[in-house]
């Protein structure tokens, strides 16, 4: 079952999230199981294999520990908010999460002429499952993506938790 949660999170998460401070360009998705409560599921552990890829570009990618760890924390704080605690053994679900930055990403756009020009436009993107522990289903997903942009340390972060908590809004 985890290959399969593994597969899946390789397959929909080809980018990560770093940025500016401005939050408009990152777009959320959420999606629960109509036959799920949330409301009972107290108890969780982080799926192992799951975070951030380092380089996309390589064919086996490289989790990228510190910002993987930072992930790891805000995820823990906003389940806090919503009674949900982590655990070592015997979880209520799962937590997997993977997510990476395509640098090499372009777009279309018009310049001031009305011409279309092509350029750099780095993406991220973040994906987030909760996971049965005893069904192994997948009982809620949220994605995100928004653009990769050069920022400081701390705005990075900010981009991030704001993600975080859009994602986590519905638990």
């Amino acid at each position: 079952m985890i290959k399969v949660v593994k597969s899946t999170l390789m397959a929909l998460a080809l980018i990560g999230f770093t940025g500016c401070v401005s939050t408009s360009d990152i777009q959320v998705d959420s999606t629960q199981s109509d036959k799920v409560d949330l409301k009972g599921y107290k108890t969780y552990q982080f799926i192992e294999g799951s975070g951030i890829a380092k380089d996309t570009s390589k064919k086996t990618l490289r989790k990228s520990e510190s910002i993987s760890a930072e992930i790891e924390e805000m995820i823990n704080e906003e389940l806090a908010k919503k009674g949900k605690v982590p655990v070592s053994k015997d979880p209520d679900f799962f937590v997997a999460y993977l997510g990476g930055a395509d640098h090499e990403a372009v777009k279309k756009r018009l310049d001031k002429h009305g011409k279309e020009v092509i350029e750099k436009s780095p993406e991220a993107a973040l994906v987030l499952m909760l996971v049965d522990a005893d069904s192994g289903a997948i009982i809620w997903m949220s994605t995100a993506e928004g653009e990769l942009k050069n920022s400081t340390p701390e705005e990075r972060k900010k981009r991030i938790k704001f993600t975080i908590e859009k994602m986590l809004q519905g638990v």
